[in-house]
């Protein structure tokens, strides 16, 4: 397949264009290191290019040689992929020199203020959290209160019912004393009743016999 060996012949010189102009946009400024991230765009759609005019090459080819195309297809696109990453890398860096240019000719009143309206806003930033930290901890406060008092509203239940356990105790008592004292009283007028029947019997015996 002479078609796509030529093909992948020029996407390596491409590829190894891209990467040596790649290396070199850190390192400029201003329109050329634009105008270099421009070249590399293209060199990068012409490499595209090439990927997909390698993969119809490889449907025309057959067995092991078919494979290995596709493999080598499969590992271009990798190849691509991370010059596209490398270039947004690029890029990047250009839009911070970009914004450093743009700072600096701002001067350096502009720049007092911009130091000053951050230091405004770190200082007010401070503020709101130490805000929320104090009103967290008073949260915190708070829900230990109701803790404590939901604990001793407990404590009193409790309390209150051990309470109506002791009066209902000292009730029962009081009436079981009130039936042993009458039993006792009962028990007593029994004993004197008896008695007073043995003595009666007793001196009606003795009248009886000195008769």
């Amino acid at each position: 397949m002479a078609g796509a060996s030529n093909f992948e012949r020029e996407y390596g010189e491409i590829t190894a264009d891209i990467t040596a102009k790649i290396g070199r946009i850190p390192n400029l400024f201003g329109k050329e290191k634009n105008d270099l991230i421009g070249d590399v765009e293209v060199l990068l759609e012409e490499a595209r290019d090439l990927i997909d005019q390698i993969e119809v090459e490889s449907h025309s080819a057959g067995g092991e040689q078919r494979r290995q195309i596709v493999s080598n297809v499969n590992n271009y696109r990798r190849d691509y992929e991370t010059h596209v990453k490398n270039l947004r890398k690029a890029r990047l860096t250009y839009a911070e020199d970009v914004e450093q240019q743009r700072s600096d000719l701002l001067g350096n009143e502009h720049k007092n203020t911009m130091v000053s309206n951050s230091e405004r806003l770190e200082r007010s930033s401070r503020r709101l959290e130490d805000g929320y930290r104090m009103a967290m901890e008073t949260e915190e406060i708070g829900q230990n209160v109701l803790n404590n008092l939901a604990q001793d509203r407990e404590k009193i239940n409790s309390a209150r019912n051990r309470l109506g356990n002791v009066d209902s105790s000292l009730s029962q008592s009081s009436r079981l004393l009130n039936n042993m004292y009458r039993r006792v009283i009962q028990n007593k007028v029994l004993m004197f009743g008896v008695g007073v029947v043995i003595i009666v019997i007793i001196v009606l015996a003795l009248y009886g016999m000195l008769k």
